[in-house]
């Protein structure tokens, strides 16, 4: 990577990721000065092993603290009702990643989303998800030397991560269970994760599943009153039909030192189903100028430099909760069209000529496989506008992110 590409790179990488963050943000509004609340939570946890190049960095137990402040949804807005009336929050999260010397803490601010699924007179269970931006103090970049400025092995450093700021999900459920007037007992267990989308490498991302104990305390608990619920007209059922034009970048393995472009095509059919929830289907066309030839990573036996190694068609489902102006979902892929299936894994597509069917079986560790999957972010601008966010992954691994453009009719 020359100067100035990687000066163009380094300036994405600080406008880009926080977009993510804006986006989610977007939805987290007081509706009321009084329904908050505030937590703080201890953290304890492990990183999952997932890869070979997880593995040797867990040493310790995750440990860390989360404080958020959160507020209850009164049904001001129509989507507040049909989700139930939701609690959002703003979550800070401190972890100390049981490794000092190659991962360091993480730092992350993400807001979240909290469904009540049961309510008694003594507990409340909710799921909550949520997505922000995290700050690694220990990556690949600031650990693959030693004090003399030698590049040390691979193997003796952040082989995880790549980058400083990196995307931040949390899924799990919480446990409420009042015991005085204005306090809660919280208990809460979630899967995170952290990575950057494969857009700087290495990028085997870490997942984590942690537990939280800790206190709530809701200020204004004289003044609390229940949400109530207001006849409403329903979200019309007709079909509407989108295009969404996406762009990004992504590296792929870090001997290489290039930055290749991607790009996407979605054209999608939806139809709601409920208020708060809708159905989909689609293709998508993607670009990824990874398989241009030049790569020394050994999973795809590529040697020159062509279009049509570069191009994939999928179809896809799509399932999306509606929030107001925001949608968030996750898209199901199969690859209708794929060069790369029959150039995967390496050795074999060099020794041999493979003829694989749309559906076959795979190891996900040495090619992609048929199977794709989109998290989606969407927020809508206009009658027709939107904005797109997509992280699009083969099972567990990140392929690349994209920022897109829709137009909705």
């Amino acid at each position: 990577m020359n100067g100035k590409t990687k000066t163009t790179v380094e300036t994405m990488k600080y406008i880009l990721f926080p977009l993510l963050f804006i986006l989610m943000t977007i939805q987290l509004q007081a509706q009321t000065s009084e329904q908050y609340s505030f937590k703080i939570e201890g953290i304890y946890g492990t990183i999952i092993p997932h890869d070979q190049h997880v593995k040797p960095l867990i040493e310790n137990h995750v440990t860390g603290t989360e404080l958020s402040v959160e507020f209850q949804t009164m049904g001001e807005k129509p989507w507040q009702q049909f989700n139930g009336f939701p609690a959002i929050g703003l979550g800070a999260v401190w972890l100390n990643l049981g490794n000092s010397q190659k991962l360091g803490n993480a730092f992350t601010l993400y807001p979240y989303i909290s469904y009540t699924l049961l309510k008694t007179k003594v507990f409340k269970l909710s799921l909550k998800a949520g997505a922000g931006a995290s700050y690694l103090s220990k990556t690949f970049q600031n650990t693959n030397m030693n004090s003399l400025g030698e590049i040390i092995p691979f193997d003796s450093t952040n082989t995880a991560i790549g980058s400083s700021l990196n995307v931040y999900f949390s899924g799990g459920g919480s446990l409420e269970i009042p015991i005085s007037k204005g306090f809660s007992l919280m208990a809460e267990y979630t899967w995170n994760h952290m990575s950057n989308g494969s857009a700087f490498v290495p990028n085997s991302g870490l997942n984590l599943l942690n537990g939280f104990v800790g206190l709530k305390y809701f200020p204004n608990y004289k003044k609390y009153h229940l949400p109530s619920h207001q006849i409403l007209e329903g979200l019309p059922r007709k079909m509407t039909f989108e295009v969404i034009a996406s762009g990004g970048f992504r590296q792929l393995y870090y001997q290489d030192n290039r930055t290749y472009p991607i790009a996407s095509l979605a054209i999608s059919a939806y139809r709601p189903l409920t208020n708060y929830y809708r159905m989909g289907f689609g293709i998508d066309v993607f670009y990824d100028g990874v398989y241009d030839g030049t790569s020394l990573y050994k999973r795809t036996y590529i040697t020159t430099n062509e279009l049509k190694n570069k191009i994939r068609v999928g179809t896809s489902w799509h399932h999306e909760v509606i929030l107001g102006r925001l949608t968030a979902g996750v898209d199901l892929g199969l690859y209708l069209y794929d060069p790369l299936k029959n150039r995967s894994p390496y050795t074999d597509a060099k020794n041999s000529t493979l003829n694989k069917s749309i559906i076959y079986p795979y190891n996900i560790n040495t090619e992609d496989g048929w199977f794709y999957t989109r998290a989606t972010l969407k927020y809508t601008l206009d009658n027709h506008l939107f904005l797109s966010l997509g992280l699009k992954t083969h099972l567990q691994k990140a392929e690349f992110i994209e920022w897109g453009l829709g137009y909705r009719f």
